[in-house]
C-alpha cells in the first residue's frame, strides 16, 4: 500500500546553505499553493531575486544544477523568489506561483501573456514552444520589473 506522506521540511523556502538540507529535486508545496524545487546554484555568481535559473552546460549536481540563463530560450529550472542564492549553494526555486521578475531594460515595454526565459535570467519577449515559463499578468509599459505567474513542469 502506497502512502502520500511528504517529507518533513525544517527550513523555509528562503533558506540557502552551502550544504544541502534535503535531496536535490525535492518538490514542496506551500499552503498558498506555490510549488518550489530544491536546486544547486552551479553558476559562478549569485542568482538574485526575480531571476530565472536554467540548466548549465556543465551541471555538477545533475539535472537540479542551475545557474543564470545565458541565452534566450534556455530551459528554465525555476525562479528565485525570496532570497539570493549564492554561487555553489543550495536553495528553493519557484516553479508554480506568482513572482516579481526582472525584465531587461531594453525590453521595458511588453504585453501581457506567455513569456520565455531570456539571457541573464531575465524575461524575454515572446515564447518558444516548449520554453514558455509563464505569463505576465499585465502589460508592462515602463520599468524593469513585472508580475509573472510561473507555471513550469515539475
Amino acid at each position: 500500500m502506497a502512502t502520500n506522506i511528504a517529507p518533513i521540511l525544517f527550513d523555509s523556502v528562503s533558506h540557502v546553505t552551502a550544504v544541502p538540507t534535503v535531496a536535490l529535486g525535492t518538490v514542496r508545496v506551500e499552503a498558498d499553493g506555490e510549488r518550489y524545487i530544491y536546486v544547486h546554484n552551479a553558476g559562478i555568481a549569485a542568482t538574485g531575486v526575480g531571476v530565472g535559473m536554467s540548466r548549465p552546460a556543465s551541471a555538477s549536481a545533475g539535472i537540479y544544477s542551475a545557474s543564470v540563463s545565458s541565452v534566450s530560450g534556455d530551459w528554465c529550472v525555476g525562479f528565485v523568489k525570496h532570497v539570493t542564492i549564492p554561487a555553489a549553494e543550495y536553495g528553493w526555486a519557484l516553479v508554480r506561483g506568482k513572482v516579481t521578475v526582472a525584465i531587461a531594460s531594453s525590453a521595458s515595454s511588453q504585453s501581457a501573456g506567455p513569456k520565455m526565459l531570456g539571457a541573464a535570467g531575465l524575461i524575454a519577449t515572446g515564447s518558444v514552444d516548449g520554453f514558455k515559463v509563464g505569463e505576465l499578468t499585465t502589460a508592462i509599459v515602463s520599468g524593469n520589473a513585472a508580475s509573472l505567474y510561473v507555471n513550469l513542469p515539475v
